[in-house]
């Protein structure tokens, strides 16, 4: 344990310190907080090889953690050297090594075993623990020794220190989950960064999670006003952007469709349709505790009830899993595939354009997807079942579960909701507020801080490659040999480009 006490600090964790742009993101918004404040020392803490297990290195190999390490130590000399009142602590397993949880409670370490499932559920494309092998056991055991083991050292350092602020990336993940937590347990600001479209578009918040139906709200609205003479115009460039499958301030995932097509069965059905939209099931089920009190409904047992309920004497029903959902969890995609056989499931790869299939719809029923608030925009009634992004805005027609959803459409209560409500979402997808003057996305893959490249050795590169290749074998990533003309250059040349 570092006892050395620091008075008046801000914090930053270079956690992911190997991949980029994590750590460029974090160099450039531990700047604005220190630029703030510069008389106050910035405290960088650093993982050397002090984690059993995390998101970027699951079974803990030396190539990988050198990578972290090198990285991680080459950034904070670039900010050292713009920002002189700083210091770096190296994190080691000894500083880890109290994985106490008698003391914790259980609030903390079910919030820390969230940030563990997370992190798998991602990895894994899976939403039910219970379904690890021996091997997953194994590491997520390690994980959750390891966040434990985060919480309880910066909780006895925060408790010693006064820390103003606390620099965390993203905030959902095993290596950052316990840091937020023991944040708000010591009473220190938080403030969270990442980004969007493979680093294009930064983002960062103070004491809110990204995810957090509250940060979504607040932040189109403040988005809104800012932008509102524009604010129609935005909503249609977004919208555009969207069916065109070009890229917004989000990832455009319906690039593999065809423009205007309805397959044929979709076409010969006879009754007036209600097309369902369903989601990643391992991101809807781990995204955070205050999206379980709108709902956390299972997505194929609430369909199987709506396509088995009186609804299906007056309506036909079609199924559009979201394009995302391609290297979901065998054990997921089981599930849709016996879904239909009751059903017409439209899966991931299908060319069916989905705003097409919107227009074509009398009823939209929804699960987390932003295709809610589209299919609103469009002018269609929207059955919201359970939580999503835009929760807390009047976009949708929002149940709790399918019985709501079917009673809802059987008496007809359900209506078109304001266009307003999504053009206040798309301001905030259309326009971004988020600044970091020493941050630049250069191209895909390329990200400077402080106008410098922060890049692993190639040899370290190369000594990687089979740990990285392996990591990818037991997540069951099946586009491995396609993507190789995506990795060979992101490693000969140390990018971080993606598909």
């Amino acid at each position: 344990m570092h006892n050395n006490k620091l008075n008046s600090i801000n914090v930053s964790y270079l956690n992911l310190a190997a991949q980029s742009p994590s750590l460029e993101l974090n160099l450039a918004l531990s700047e604005k907080v220190h630029r703030t404040s510069p008389c106050n020392t910035h405290v960088f803490f650093m993982c050397d090889r002090a984690l059993s297990s995390c998101s970027v290195n699951l079974l803990n190999k030396k190539s990988i953690c050198d990578i972290c390490r090198y990285k991680a130590k080459k950034g904070y000399e670039v900010f050292k050297e713009r920002n002189p009142n700083s210091k770096l602590i190296k994190l080691t397993r000894e500083d880890l090594s109290d994985i106490n949880t008698d003391k914790l409670g259980k609030d903390n370490i079910d919030e820390i075993l969230l940030g563990v499932h997370s992190t798998i559920g991602s990895q894994l494309r899976l939403d039910n623990m219970n379904l690890l092998n021996k091997k997953w056991r194994k590491i997520k055991n390690k994980m959750f020794n390891s966040s434990v083991g985060m919480f309880n050292y910066f909780n006895l350092f925060l408790k010693k220190n006064k820390v103003n602020n606390f620099i965390i990336f993203n905030g959902r993940l095993s290596c950052a989950r316990p840091l937020v937590k023991v944040a708000k347990e010591n009473r220190v600001s938080y403030k969270l960064f990442d980004a969007s479209v493979n680093g294009k578009i930064p983002m960062y918040s103070t004491n809110e999670m990204f995810h957090s139906i509250s940060f979504e709200k607040n932040n189109a609205l403040k988005t809104y006003v800012k932008f509102f003479k524009e604010s129609k115009s935005i909503a249609e460039e977004y919208m555009f952007k969207k069916r065109n499958a070009l890229e917004t301030n989000d990832f455009a995932y319906t690039g593999d469709q065809k423009y205007g097509f309805i397959e044929k069965r979709v076409q010969n059905l006879a009754k007036p349709i209600i097309s369902i939209f369903v989601s990643s099931d391992d991101e809807y089920r781990f995204i955070g505790s205050d999206w379980a009190k709108f709902g956390l409904e299972d997505q194929t047992d609430s369909i199987t009830k709506i396509i088995n309920s009186d609804l299906k004497n007056n309506y036909d029903f079609v199924v559009k899993m979201h394009p995302n959902q391609k290297n979901i969890h065998f054990s997921i995609m089981e599930r849709y595939l016996n879904l239909s056989n009751d059903v017409l499931v439209l899966f991931p790869n299908n060319k069916t354009d989905t705003y097409a299939l919107i227009q074509k719809s009398e009823i939209v029923i929804n699960f987390c997807s932003t295709v809610g608030a589209e299919a609103n925009y469009l002018r269609k009634p929207v059955v919201q079942i359970g939580a999503s992004r835009f929760r807390l805005l009047p976009v949708a027609n929002y149940v709790k579960n399918a019985i709501e959803a079917i009673n809802i459409i059987k008496s007809k209560e359900y209506k078109v909701m304001p266009l307003r409500a999504s053009v206040v979402y798309f301001c905030y997808h259309g326009k971004t507020q988020f600044k970091l003057d020493s941050y630049k996305f250069l191209e895909d893959g390329v990200y400077s801080y402080g106008g410098k490249l922060i890049k692993a050795k190639a040899y370290m590169r190369y000594y990687a490659i089979f740990d990285k290749l392996y990591q990818s074998y037991i997540r069951g990533d099946r586009d491995l040999f396609s993507k190789l003309s995506l990795y060979i250059p992101n490693l000969i040349f140390g990018t971080n480009k993606v598909r």
